[in-house]
Formats: C-alpha cells, sequence, structure tokens
C-alpha cells in the first residue's frame, strides 16, 4: 500500500458486516473449496521472499527474482503471461499479467490484481499477501471455464504512487475491463477478524457483491464498506478511468505496527500472518469470482456443480458440432468445435466427479465415439490404434481401457 487513504471526498459510509450471507451457488462451493492453503503457504513464504532482511522494494535485491517466480507461476497453470513494461524516474519496470480466455463474452475482462513491490523490506504482509491471493485464485480458477477474460495482474511500483497499475490501466483502454478487484494487505489480523473493502460508490455493485461473498463463503469473516474516494491502493487507478473496481485489505491495516518497516517479515511472530484469515478470504474472493463473472467446471452445463448424466446426454448432443453458446461448457480446448480434442477432459471431470459414482460404460463409450467424422482432419486423440484414422479398433481400445480392473 503505498500511503494511508487519501480522501478526495468525505467518507460516506462504514459498515460492519451488514451484508447478508446470500445463496452459495453449487459452483461457488465446489470451486472455492479448491482454494488449498498449503498452497497459499508456499506461494508466500517460499517464492515471494517475505524473509528477514529481503526486499522487494525499489532497489530490492529479491525485487525481479519474486517477479520471475509468479510469471513462471502464472505460465505453470497454462496461461498467456507477458511483462507488460512501463516508465517510472527514467528506470523500466514490469507488471506481471496472466490473460485467462473467455468463452460466452471473451471481449469482456475482469481484473484480479495485487502489488507485489514491497517499501525496502520483506513486505510479508504489504503485500506478498495480496499478490499470493492472485496467485492462489490463478491456479484456482484457470481450471475452469470463465464467461468473461480473466487478467491475474501483479503490479509494481504501487509503493512509488500506483505506478504499475495506471500504466496498466492506460495500456489496456481498449479491454472493455467491466470491473476490478485488489487485495493490499490482508494477512494481518488485528482483532476484528475482518476485511476493509473501499471503493466509490460508483463501484458499489462491485463491493457489495464482495461483502456478500465473504458473508456466503468467508466462514465467520467480517466484512465492512468504506464508501468515498480512496487513492492509495491500486483499485484506485481502475476507479479514475470509470472501471467499478475494490480493494480488499484487513480490517484497520493501520493497527499493523509493521507496515511500511523492516519488520514486516514473515519471522516477526508466529501468528504475525493468520493463514486462517487468509484461507477465509482467498476462498471468499473465488466464490466471488466464480458467482460474479460467471465462472464454472467445465463439462457442467446445467451448473449444478456436478459434471452427471445430465451434462452427458447434453455432451452428446453438442459432439461433433461448432461450439455454439448452448454447448461452450464442453469446449475445453476452445477450438469452436465440439470434437474428440474434448472428449478427454469431459471423462476425467466426468469420472472424477464428487457426487458421480458411476463411470462410463463401455456402451456410453461407443455411443459417443461413433458419431466422430473418420476422416483425417478429426482423427485427433481418439486415434488410439496409430493408423491415422479414428475406426472400430480404436473404439474397441476404449472399451477394453473402460473395463479393465
Amino acid at each position: 500500500m503505498s500511503k494511508a487513504p487519501i480522501r478526495i471526498a468525505s467518507l460516506l459510509a462504514a459498515t460492519l458486516a451488514s451484508v447478508p450471507a446470500t445463496w452459495a451457488s453449487p459452483p461457488g462451493v465446489v470451486i472455492s473449496q479448491q482454494v488449498d492453503i498449503a498452497t497459499y503457504t508456499y506461494y508466500h513464504q517460499d517464492l515471494l521472499y517475505i524473509h528477514t532482511g529481503q526486499s522487494r522494494g525499489l532497489v530490492g535485491a529479491q525485487h525481479d527474482p519474486a517477479r520471475t517466480n509468479i510469471f513462471n507461476t502464472f505460465q505453470s497453470f497454462g496461461l498467456t503471461v507477458a511483462l507488460e513494461p512501463f516508465i517510472y524516474a527514467a528506470n523500466t519496470y514490469y507488471n506481471v499479467v496472466a490473460t485467462q480466455p473467455g468463452t460466452d463474452n471473451p471481449t469482456q475482462t475482469v481484473v484480479i490484481g495485487a502489488h507485489f513491490d514491497s517499501v525496502n523490506c520483506p513486505g510479508a504482509d504489504d503485500n506478498a499477501t495480496g499478490t499470493a491471493m492472485v496467485m492462489e485464485l490463478a491456479r484456482v480458477l484457470s481450471q475452469h471455464r470463465s464467461s468473461k477474460r480473466l487478467r491475474f495482474v501483479a503490479f509494481d511500483r504501487e509503493e512509488q504512487g500506483l505506478r504499475g497499475s495506471i500504466a496498466y490501466v492506460a495500456a489496456h483502454a481498449a479491454d472493455n475491463t467491466v470491473m476490478a478487484v485488489t487485495a493490499d494487505m490482508i494477512g494481518h489480523d488485528s482483532g476484528a477478524y475482518g476485511m476493509d473493502l473501499y471503493s466509490k460508490a460508483s463501484s458499489s455493485a462491485v463491493t457489495n457483491g464482495v461483502a456478500s461473498a465473504i458473508a456466503t463463503y468467508g466462514n465467520g469473516l467480517n466484512s465492512f464498506i468504506n464508501v468515498g474516494n480512496f487513492a492509495f491502493s491500486d483499485h484506485w487507478s481502475f476507479e479514475n478511468n470509470g472501471i467499478p473496481a475494490v480493494v480488499v485489505i484487513e480490517r484497520c491495516y493501520t493497527c499493523n505496527t509493521n507496515y511500511h518497516t523492516t519488520n514486516d517479515r514473515l519471522e516477526f511472530s508466529p501468528t504475525y500472518i493468520s493463514y486462517p484469515l487468509l484461507n477465509d478470504i482467498v476462498r471468499s474472493m473465488a466464490g466471488y469470482l466464480v458467482d460474479a463473472v460467471p465462472i464454472s467446471l467445465w463439462g457442467d452445463k446445467d451448473n449444478d456443480g456436478d459434471v452427471d448424466d445430465s451434462d452427458f446426454t447434453q455432451f452428446r448432443l453438442c459432439f461433433g458440432g461448432p461450439s455454439a453458446p448452448v454447448c461452450y461448457a464442453f469446449d475445453k480446448n476452445m477450438d469452436k468445435v465440439i470434437d474428440c480434442n474434448d472428449w478427454p477432459a469431459f471423462q476425467t471431470a466426468y469420472q472424477t466427479s464428487t457426487g458421480n459414482a458411476a463411470l462410463l460404460t463401455p456402451d456410453a463409450f461407443t455411443a459417443v465415439l461413433l458419431q466422430i467424422d473418420t476422416t483425417p482432419a478429426n482423427v485427433c486423440v481418439c486415434d488410439l490404434i496409430p493408423d491415422g484414422m479414428f475406426d472400430g479398433r480404436d473404439v474397441q481400445a476404449y472399451v477394453a481401457a473402460a473395463t479393465a480392473p
């Protein structure tokens, strides 16, 4: 966080956990529970240099290695990743931008962001906690189908005046960004076990949605809504350009006396960073994004949080045809056709779904596979017997594999 809140307009409201819980959607429940605090902890402690004597600051020795770790982690999820340059004080710095394409509304963009730089200190809370949240959300959400394009962004040089996020917004003016959610210092519990949400009144739909998700998915986490013109964190770069945005921050972040000091380090005390708090806010944000974007499980056509027999029926109807909107749920490789390239992913989702005990029967395999065009252009992964075409021998191989002990 760059500095204490600058209140350009008067504070309009501050509400303690007043937004009621909403109905938790089936995909929201399933996907939010995929947040893994052990994986988050690995990103936070092992990849972001939050230990005594380390620094991601302006001249910090660990700044560039941390950026590289973020880039490589995003890339490991199969996302398209870029280092986007900008100039500050005659030097070039880079935001790390990872993109997940959308299906139904691919030209609309949702940004999930946090700044990864620190104030010449380890920055264990400010802002390795927010950066690790973006990394973990990228890991979880990249496994699923997003209706809109997602950009996971690690901003640089926030501590020098939001330089990275200002540059990002300028560079992506044509992105049709419909909202941005950012995180800045989310890991220290000063006693309220909650998060402050700061935004303008014009961002109330996003802010209220996050508050509702915290009440729904947050396991008792509190939220405090603050409405006004707050220019102290990266959300402001979006709001200042007419894009609804909110920043999520630990309640009373100025109560953290290690803020912007060399004591903002993991080793300060065993309880300095609260991983239960982090688990609850990251799961809340996952639930919010699933419901707001929305995001669903690949193959879950009826969006009930389970890839089951009703979805299999729809897969068979879509198979072999173009990826019209009614079939987007099955086009895993997003090549605009539902074909044998999409079959293995659906098969895996169906067979591993938590609510679906039965395996596909040999008859079911045959019923789907026999619909495949036998031309070489459509052979792809279904040519188990590698002879350059899909035929009955491949069907027999699938059946044998399905019935093997």
